[in-house]
């Protein structure tokens, strides 16, 4: 994993844990008076799939938000 300037051992282990957790879409990390953003994203969530049309980026937030829980059916 790359290494953040400014983020310690255990900030590194939480990032890590957050990034293979199930329940966890989408991790963004900016540090303060820091130009750059590290985002992590599951690969496998459906609610990030592309669709054949392009769709505004408001709309994954919506899908997101009406997803179903970690172990919850739909």
């Amino acid at each position: 994993m790359m290494k953040l300037p400014g983020l310690n051992l255990i900030e590194r282990l939480a990032m890590w844990v957050l990034v293979k957790s199930p329940r966890t879409s989408l991790v963004a990390i900016k540090q303060i008076d820091w130009p750059m953003v590290f985002v992590a994203a599951n690969t496998k969530d459906p609610s990030l799939q592309p669709e054949e049309k392009p769709e505004p980026e408001s709309m994954l937030l919506e899908r997101m938000y009406h997803s179903p829980s970690y172990g919850e059916e739909e």
